[in-house]
């Protein structure tokens, strides 16, 4: 019957196994795909993982496969991530992933911070899945997730994201299995799953019961059982093919005793065995993981012939199988181990636990790390070793960048530490170092709450307390802590515990490092005055401790006070300084920070095309070094508004998307989020917009960074100026600005520019319903707010949003059509100067409106005429929606519009490109743009066709209304 029973097919699967394919289909067009399959124990996960990976490799595919593992001690970082890699020799992999592999530092990331180092592995490893891919299409396989520790995990979120950016097209299928039984409501993994499955390109399918055919077909391929039997099998079964599998096992043997309950069928088939083979499986259970034969042998009392004796008596059982890719023998089934694990007495497990711990100790290659050993140590009441063990596991997770399995381990120190006799002799450290340890390394994987309750306790221990440098050193990782969690106020009094230290110690260095990391938080809250007053202390500190970092940190602080406030020619200079500081003398941090804080002084002076020049430079500079993460993504998020600013906008989006896909949802992520919602907002993409903004919890209790939370406001101020729901927009305008009066100019100017537009509007609507009272109201919240736009100082965008703001009270304040066409001609030349094409077409519509008051109804065609052609270059539907409405009430007709198919005119080129069958590199040289642009371009195409390959394009583009370009250059 064990026979029978590895041979099994799989039975009742047809719609999944027809999603799968077509999962297959699609990825193998360079259009990435990642599948999660869910389902209970026995449910069926791995064999339909089976068969796709069979089915892949039959087809040519390249199958790089692992699966996570319950190991007793906890967890192995990377495990399944790394044993994918197994098929691949050093020479195949780049030298970061080699010696990642390996467990070893490269050399060349020893100057690097821990987070970047990580970033660059995180970056090889997409890199070499997409270079495989050019070879042939590749399939990923991990299974049990619901075992996977953070680090897999982390990695993982990280590969799927990226595989699902545009611009990178790869043929690679990604196919992840957990047991749904296992996680509880409050599961980390729970929540992991559920941010993976809102991502593009990510489904779930659910594996549930086979019905009573399925059963019947299953069993018939697993001996001979009549009608009767299947019946009651499918009974018991539930449907649930493990379990088809025993019984029909246990059933056919001639078993009399087949359990009622199926939870009771792993006891059954272990308790079948022979003594020997039972020890065996014992001993496998409580090492808790596969095992090698000559870990076995080692363990074991038997000789070598009665061990074997006993592997195939427990192999032909069907209880264990062999790992042939690892050389391992496994459980067959979770609930084969868990049932094992039951059976044991209190003192005999001890008992195991020391023999296994004796062995690893002395044999450390069959282990598989100290973390291993530390477990079966405590397990056997050694807490001494163990705490030495826990150690050395946390320095080996923190070797490979697995920063949250360090973290743990440092947990179970501290759970040991009161337990163990002169712990910090032992350790060769103290407890107050073991907490600052942890907090640092929980703090790197975003557990930002729990890092600052490590490093306080540090503070309250006796050799920390007496040190009041190694307190501020404490006080200002706690500050850092808190701003990367979004909490300035809770930041700056830390940063003021930390200075008050070092003032207590006169001959204490880092004084002016301390300042100027405090100068840059408070210029980033907004808190200018404090933040130039503590940057002149930084610079004064910096000199006189000859500290060129301190000196470059303390001009960005200085910069960005400055451009906040609208002093943007103050600003430059200090950005400039700083970048050549770092670039001189500084490390890739100062280098990247310096040009992010310069970008972002390039948009607000409306110097777009510099800023993005400079943001595509550092991108370029971080990819080249493996860095870009963090930095690239709030670079990438720069270009995304500079391209936005240039009317560039599918490349914006494409922008947007890399960072809302290869990050953890935090700041970056959510600028990302909200630049994204913007544009959806100017196409007219209100479902999707709203589906953006709902992901960006808007915050304005000082909980996130407030140029951040400002733009949200706007975001949805904007929004709700094209609906007209104007006591939506009035209230998220009072949001916005409560966060950046007086502190942030841009942001200020903006949001009174689009909210003098609502109150306009409202007014408009007020006096055309006779609601008096209404339109009352309107005016006075926009004396209001032209009050607060006439205090906006500064130039570049800034100063043309101050313009458009006063042109929009007057719409409200005048009956003067000329002085409105000043106004608004004003503004649309300022727009026109600045080579942004939105707000220039907005701007010539208001003027149009005017001319059209004053009777002038030839200069008003030419005005319509050329907003309504912008709009339509842009794809801004509700501008040019509301440019057609216009026109209309006027009389004008012969004012362009989009086209009936959706599509830009750049699209329509690029399309007909398409169906004559060029590649993205030939449409790039007929168009005179690059290949990356094609690609973003198609990218949009595949999006509005509603498809998801060049072919299913092609097809629908010939069945749709689409006409090729009369214009178009072949």
């Amino acid at each position: 019957m064990s026979g029978l029973l590895r041979q099994a097919r799989l039975v009742g699967r047809l719609a999944e196994t027809g999603a799968l394919d077509e999962a297959l289909r699609t990825a193998a067009e360079a259009n990435p795909v990642a599948v999660i399959i869910a389902g209970d124990a026995g449910i069926g996960k791995s064999r339909l993982a089976a068969e796709v990976c069979s089915r892949a490799a039959a087809e040519g595919w390249q199958p790089l496969s692992a699966g996570c593992i319950d190991l007793a001690e906890g967890s192995v970082p990377y495990l399944a991530l790394v044993d994918a890699l197994r098929s691949l020799t050093a020479e195949e992999l780049p030298p970061v992933l080699e010696h990642w592999r390996r467990g070893e530092i490269e050399q060349a990331t020893t100057q690097l911070s821990p987070d970047t180092a990580r970033g660059r592995v995180y970056a090889a490893y997409l890199d070499l899945l997409r270079a495989k891919s050019a070879e042939a299409p590749l399939a990923l396989i991990v299974e049990d997730v619901h075992w996977a520790d953070r680090a897999t995990r982390d990695l993982l979120s990280y590969l799927i994201r990226g595989l699902g950016t545009p611009q990178f097209q790869a043929r690679i299928f990604v196919l992840l299995t957990y047991r749904s039984d296992e996680l509880t409501r409050t599961s980390p993994i729970r929540s992991w799953l559920s941010e993976l499955l809102r991502l593009p390109g990510v489904s779930r399918l659910n594996l549930g019961p086979l019905d009573q055919a399925a059963v019947i077909a299953q069993l018939a391929s697993l001996g001979n059982f009549d009608l009767r039997q299947a019946g009651e099998i499918y009974r018991r079964s539930e449907g649930n093919p493990f379990y088809v599998e025993e019984l029909a096992a246990i059933w056919s043997e001639g078993e009399l005793r087949v359990p009622e309950a199926v939870r009771n069928l792993a006891d059954v088939r272990v308790g079948q065995l022979e003594p020997q083979a039972r020890d065996l499986v014992r001993l496998l259970a409580a090492v808790g993981r596969p095992a090698t034969f000559e870990l076995l042998d080692v363990l074991s009392s038997d000789s070598t012939g009665e061990l074997l004796g006993a592997l195939h008596a427990a192999v032909d059982s069907g209880i264990l199988t062999v790992g042939r890719a690892t050389s391992t023998y496994r459980f067959r089934h979770a609930l084969f181990a868990e049932a094992v694990l039951d059976q044991f007495l209190p003192g005999e497990r001890a008992a195991v636990h020391g023999i296994i711990a004796a062995v690893l100790a002395q044999r450390p290659d069959l282990s598989t790390g100290p973390g291993e050993l530390g477990y079966h140590q405590a397990a056997v009441g050694d807490l001494q070793a163990a705490l030495v063990s826990y150690l050395a596991a946390a320095e080996e997770a923190e070797r490979v960048y697995a920063f949250g399995e360090a973290g743990q381990y440092l947990e179970r120190v501290l759970e040991l530490w009161a337990r163990v006799p002169e712990a910090a002799e032992r350790a060769g450290r103290s407890r107050g170092n073991v907490l600052a340890a942890a907090g640092e390394h929980v703090g790197r994987v975003g557990d930002f709450d729990r890092a600052v309750a490590f490093a306080t306790a540090a503070l309250a221990e006796p050799e920390i307390a007496g040190g009041p440098e190694r307190g501020a050193e404490l006080c200002q990782r706690i500050a850092r802590y808190h701003l990367q969690d979004g909490n300035g106020p809770a930041a700056f009094v830390a940063y003021q515990a930390a200075a008050a230290l070092l003032d207590s110690a006169p001959q204490a260095r880092g004084r002016s490092r301390l300042a100027a990391e405090h100068a840059l938080a408070l210029g980033i809250w907004g808190r200018n005055d404090e933040a130039v007053t503590q940057a002149e202390r930084a610079l004064r500190l910096a000199a006189a401790e000859g500290d060129l970092a301190a000196r470059g940190l303390a001009l960005n602080a200085s910069g960005v006070a400055h451009v906040s406030v609208g002093w943007i020619e103050d600003g430059e200079p200090d950005f400039r300084e700083a970048l050549d500081l770092a670039r001189a003398h500084g490390s890739h941090e100062d280098i990247g920070r310096a040009m992010l804080n310069l970008g972002h002084l390039l948009l607000c002076a409306g110097r777009n095309e510099e800023c993005l020049e400079l943001s595509e430079a550092a991108i370029s500079e971080n990819e080249a070094s493996g860095l870009d993460l963090r930095r690239g993504a709030i670079n990438r998020n720069n270009a995304s508004q500079a391209l936005f600013a240039l009317g560039r906008w599918d490349e914006a989006i494409a922008q947007t998307d890399i960072v809302r896909s290869r990050i953890e949802f935090r700041f970056a992520g959510r600028m990302a989020y909200t630049i994204r919602a913007r544009m959806a907002t100017a196409r007219g993409e209100d479902e999707l917009a709203a589906s953006l903004l709902s992901w960006v919890e808007a915050d304005g209790q000082g909980r996130g960074e407030p140029d951040i939370v400002a733009y949200w406001w706007l975001v949805v101020a904007e929004s709700a100026a094209w609906a007209g729901r104007y006591d939506d927009g009035r209230a998220a305008i009072a949001d916005g600005l409560e966060l950046v009066t007086g502190n942030d100019a841009l942001s200020t100017a903006r949001l009174c520019a689009v909210g003098l537009r609502l109150e306009a509007d409202r007014c408009i609507s007020a006096h055309a319903r006779r609601a008096r009272s209404e339109g009352a109201a309107a005016r006075q919240r926009a004396d209001e707010l032209a009050a607060a736009a006439a205090n906006v100082v500064g130039r570049g965008e800034i100063e043309a949003w101050a313009a458009q703001a006063r042109a929009e009270y007057l719409r409200l304040g005048t009956s003067n059509p000329s002085q409105l066409i000043s106004e608004w001609a004003g503004v649309r030349d300022c727009w026109r100067s600045l080579r942004q094409p939105y707000p220039e077409a907005y701007a010539s519509l208001r003027v149009a409106e005017a001319e059209l008051a004053a009777g002038d109804r030839r200069a008003a065609a030419a005005e319509l005429s050329s907003a309504a052609t912008l709009a339509e270059q842009l794809g801004a539907n509700p501008l040019a929606a509301l440019i057609a409405d216009v026109a209309r009430r006027g009389g004008i007709e012969a004012v362009p519009t989009q086209g009936s198919d959706g599509l830009t005119p750049r699209e329509r080129e690029i399309l007909t490109q398409v169906l004559a069958g060029a590649s993205n590199r030939d449409i790039a040289k007929a168009l005179f743009i690059s290949p990356k642009t094609v690609s973003v371009h198609v990218s949009a195409l595949l999006r509005k066709f509603g498809v998801s390959g060049r072919g299913d394009l092609i097809a629908a583009a010939h069945s749709s209304d689409f006409r090729p370009p009369s214009s178009s250059r072949h």
